[in-house]
């Protein structure tokens, strides 16, 4: 019976379309997500949900190949460099992040290597490398994050806040419990509430727009 190779990570110039697929995949990486809000008379507003920053350490070895492990972690540095060529703009090209259904639109906007193993030559070998990538959706999802373009409220949920109880309480139909679901990324209703997701502001659609 064949073992399937595990998907690699990847991170695509999108200036470019260029690739490059990093040969360890992550232990583990750092996304976050911000709801911003605004206050008028009408009290506390949805305006738009953004990601801004993604972290994540990588892990590249050419000791066995008695080879320089910068050849491999250069073309990750050079996606800070601007877009070159005549008429060309002079902005960082923006990268696409993807792992296993995640993926991540942004700049590389920190790059840091530690070397920590060198051949006899002094030429390093292994590197552990840290990268940082700040936002910078495409029109498309820009879109999508504003619009869950028809959420103007939020609830605070507490412990006999069921999906179905919230949509009747907001929309007078409990059957809309998938739309506040859908709305709010949670992936199993039927348990919600958890005990984490107390305290949670959660997004309202517009059931009236």
């Amino acid at each position: 019976m064949s073992v399937k190779e595990p998907t690699k990570a990847v991170i695509q110039n999108l200036d470019t379309g260029a690739k490059i697929t990093v040969p360890y995949n992550p232990v583990e990486y750092s996304a976050s997500r911000k709801l911003v809000m605004c206050t008028s008379s009408a009290g506390v507003q949805f305006q738009t949900l953004v990601d801004p920053e993604f972290s994540i350490s990588l892990f590249f070895d050419s000791y066995e190949q008695g080879t320089d492990v910068r050849l491999q972690t250069n073309p990750i540095a050079a996606l800070q460099e601007p877009t070159q060529g005549a008429g060309a703009k002079r902005d960082p090209p923006k990268c696409l992040f993807s792992w296993g259904g995640f993926k991540y639109t942004g700049v590389l906007s920190n790059f840091e290597q530690r070397f920590t193993l060198f051949l006899p030559s002094g030429v390093p070998a292994r590197c552990e490398a840290s990268l940082t990538f700040t936002a910078a959706p495409t029109t498309e999802e820009v879109t999508e994050n504003a619009g869950l373009d028809n959420c103007r409220r939020f609830t605070v949920v507490n412990s006999s806040d069921r999906l179905d109880v919230l949509a009747w309480r907001e929309s007078g139909k409990p059957a809309r419990w998938r739309d506040i679901a859908a709305a709010n990324g949670i992936e199993d209703p039927l348990a919600f509430p958890t005990r984490s997701d107390l305290g949670r502001t959660l997004i309202i659609p517009d059931f009236h727009g």
